[in-house]
């Protein structure tokens, strides 16, 4: 399940990169009742899915609450897939074929060919499909068309591609998941964009490392690791996109990688104040930062959530505590101050992205890297 709800989110960015036609935004909650879920509980298919509200699962038409609130449209992917342990279909097709075998044999016959027992698979499988329901999952979407930015609570590459799917189908609308190169293509005028493409990978060791272009995951891992470095040196030496300050820390924990395929090796560090000199020590072996959690805190609000280097995706993100609305108050009060939470904590985290990529094509970067070089050795 994903839920904007949970004491910890989990959810993938994404921008709309088509023009929103204006008569689109009024026709939403008509394209969300024709997408929407079809139960299959008493259908022998395998899989169903669909749009439902996002305040019940149950709810296809939208008469608990509509899709709009405030500036944002919400609703959910429900998704119901029948799983049938592969034990008892091994059983249930071993019984149909010594059936089978046993009825030939009153008639003569000794062998049971390929199209016969493809024809028992399909009975039992549709015998099967009637007795198991569909477990159900859902997964909350908020979609701020202002800012054409969707935010969906799963992490997962398949639902993500089944949620694009969907996207597309029911609105016309093409996704772009925002991820660490097309985030800073929102971030960065054409002319440092071309920079970027022509800057290659840094080594912030003498050890081996991957070259290569700039791009995606690499983008991704210099971020987290330069990060680390300025969190650990200068904790409150970040300031917002108004010139506010804030203060960032990566204590909680820091995955590492290196190598490939069966050489493959990582390093995960977790705990409070945890000096993580092993994951340090991975960096001066060659690995990079693939995931870290990152605490920011600015005046009274803290924010925590987890960072994955190559897509960018946010988990366990964990909001500041929010008083509960008065009995009078708007319905959607607290919903609403929990997207502006998510949405000032999303504003800070582009703040640093920003400043690391005004950095990383700038000509202080070598004189940067050398630092972050004698910080890893200083770790080891």
């Amino acid at each position: 399940m994903g839920s904007i709800y949970s004491a910890s989110i989990s959810f993938t960015r994404f921008r709309v990169i088509d023009p929103i036609p204006s008569e689109l935004l009024t026709q939403i909650p008509e394209k969300l009742r024709q997408f929407a879920f079809r139960d299959i509980d008493d259908l022998p298919e395998m899989q169903a899915y669909g749009w439902v509200c996002f305040e019940d699962m149950l709810d296809t038409g939208w008469r608990t609450a509509p899709p709009q609130k405030g500036n944002y449209f919400t609703f959910s992917l429900r998704l119901d897939t029948r799983r049938i342990p592969p034990a008892i279909i091994k059983k249930q097709l071993s019984l149909a074929l010594k059936a089978e075998k046993e009825k030939m044999q009153g008639q003569g016959k000794k062998f049971i060919s390929r199209e016969r027992k493809k024809d028992l698979k399909e009975q039992v499988l549709l015998r099967l499909r009637q007795r198991f329901l569909p477990v159900p999952a859902e997964f909350h979407v908020v979609w701020e068309p202002d800012r054409n930015e969707v935010w969906f609570a799963s992490t997962q590459g398949k639902m993500i591609d089944l949620f694009m799917e969907l996207f597309i189908t029911s609105f016309g609308l093409h996704l772009e998941q925002i991820e660490p190169y097309s985030l800073a293509e929102g971030l960065l005028d054409d002319v440092d964009m071309g920079k970027l493409d022509r800057s290659e990978s840094t080594r912030f060791t003498g050890e081996p490392g991957s070259d290569g272009l700039m791009l995606g995951t690499v983008l991704g891992e210099e971020f987290l690791t330069w990060l680390w470095f300025q969190s650990d040196v200068a904790p409150g030496a970040f300031v917002d996109k108004e010139g506010q300050p804030f203060s960032v820390s990566m204590e909680q924990r820091i995955v590492v990688q290196g190598g490939e395929g069966d050489t493959k090796e990582t390093a995960t560090v977790a705990g409070m104040l945890s000096p993580l000199r092993e994951a340090r020590f991975g960096l001066g072996k060659g690995k990079k930062v693939t995931r870290a959690t990152i605490r920011i805190e600015k005046e009274e609000l803290a924010f925590q959530f987890t960072l994955s280097a190559d897509d960018f995706t946010l988990g366990s993100m964990k909001l500041p505590k929010m008083e509960k609305p008065a009995e009078d108050e708007d319905p959607d009060a607290m919903l609403l101050e929990r997207f502006y939470l998510m949405e000032v904590c999303l504003g800070l985290l582009e703040s640093l992205y920003a400043s690391f990529l005004r950095l990383r094509l700038s000509a202080d970067w070598c004189e940067t890297v050398q630092e972050i070089t004698n910080w890893i050795r200083r770790g080891e």
